[in-house]
């Protein structure tokens, strides 16, 4: 218990310093946090003092504290989700989530069988899910970069979250067939066919009793407790049908009332911040650099390069049979090219699974950090900028999407 307590302080701590660094430098939080948990895993401190520090016997605990923290990331993130939006540009949001999920899918499939030949044990799940490791967009982080440079309510951002809220629906959806073919030992298969009532009943009965019964009168405490124990209990209920505890937690942020979004996320991001640090440890624990060979480098070379065309290169070429300029083409192909966190729920889930080695989950990890560290320089060169930073300790002015930056033209 001493272990685990003082380690939890270290967490947070050392992600709340390297998480507002990133930001300095003008990079999500999320990088810096990563970050964090690689420095005190093996590849920087070695095997020796990181387990000192963290254990064998604490591990369990700092595991199950990080999955809470991970179901209620995943509900913010369907929580973040704007339904309207989806259905507002149609046509555009379908083209580029198509092409933005299914070039690079298909990359990650090629490369399982070409360069990262050594990793393929011999399944279909193991090319599926490097598929979905490429194809994911991180919706959440996307969010966060958008309303840091005043883009939130542009048709660039708009078309931007909601390329990217379906493209990470076709990423679950195809996870969810890894976790299928991955799981042979999970004998009741009959248990997955049950998604299909189970996201029946959540949209057309708990949807409604949740716009019915919580209200402006209702105490913020019980709004945001409804959310949590109902991300909790769906994410249990996923887990049991053999699935994964993100599906359900994100299902549930998706039917929740937008009306209650005001009042359930201050307290579910603070739920969230106290756990959600212990899941970035637990994952650069897993990420071991040190004996990175030649073969690896290149692999590494090889996974960025397919990541980045695939996505970035799929993003832009339906972006501009829409009809959209090259600049907000190519900003929107930035955009969608972030993965962060999202991305590390899914490997840490591969790593779980089998489906995946260390080695690879390593390079996919520094991918995931590569990617997302290019979005904001990228937008930059396509001409979106960012604000000023704001001195330290001092608040940020609210700027008007107009003022203080140059978005890119759009047609009408």
């Amino acid at each position: 218990m001493i272990f685990l307590l003082t380690d939890l302080v270290l967490i947070i701590v050392a992600a709340r310093l390297l998480g507002g660094l990133a930001r300095r430098l003008g990079q999500p939080a999320v990088i810096g946090e990563i970050a964090a948990g690689i420095l005190v895993g093996p590849t920087v401190l070695g095997a020796g003092l990181s387990e000192a520090i963290f254990p064998a016997e604490v591990k369990p605990q700092l595991t199950a504290l990080a999955e809470i923290g991970v179901v209620i990331f995943m509900f913010l993130a369907g929580l973040e989700i704007d339904r309207d939006r989806l259905a507002g540009h149609g046509r555009s949001i379908l083209a580029i989530a198509v092409s933005a999920f299914a070039t690079p899918f298909v990359l990650g499939c090629a490369l399982a069988f070409g360069p990262l030949a050594r990793h393929h044990d011999g399944r279909i799940a193991s090319p599926l899910f490097l598929g979905c490791a490429l194809a994911v967009t991180a919706f959440p982080v996307l969010a966060r970069i958008l309303q840091d440079r005043g883009l939130f309510t542009t048709r660039l951002g708009q078309l931007g979250l909601a390329g990217a809220a379906v493209v990470d629906i076709f990423a679950w959806c195809a996870l969810s067939l890894v976790f299928a073919s991955a799981r042979p030992e999970f004998d009741d298969h009959w248990r997955l066919l049950l998604i299909v009532p189970l996201v029946a009943v959540l949209w057309w009965v708990v949807r409604p009793v949740l716009a019915r019964t919580l209200s402006a009168e209702r105490a913020e405490t019980a709004t945001v407790l409804v959310g949590v124990c109902g991300a909790m209990a769906t994410a249990a209920v996923t887990e049991w049908m053999g699935l994964h505890v993100i599906f359900g937690a994100f299902l549930f942020g998706v039917i929740f009332p937008r009306t209650q979004r005001p009042r359930v996320e201050p307290g579910a991001q603070l739920v969230s911040s106290l756990f959600l640090p212990a899941f970035f440890v637990v994952a650069g624990l897993r990420v071991d650099l040190s004996g990175v060979d030649r073969a690896a480098v290149v692999e590494a070379v090889v996974i960025v390069a397919a990541a980045v065309a695939g996505k970035m290169g799929g993003t832009y070429l339906a972006a501009r049979l829409r009809r959209l300029d090259r600049r907000t083409a190519g900003a929107l192909a930035a955009l969608m090219n972030t993965r962060g966190l999202t991305e590390l729920v899914i490997l840490n889930v591969g790593l779980t699974l089998g489906v995946i080695d260390t080695r690879l989950y390593s390079v996919l990890v520094l991918m995931a950090l590569i990617t997302t560290a290019m979005t904001g320089p990228l937008l930059t060169v396509f001409g979106v900028r960012r604000p000023p930073v704001p001195e330290l300790g001092g608040e940020r002015p609210a700027t008007p999407p107009s003022e203080g930056q140059t978005t890119p033209a759009a047609p009408a």
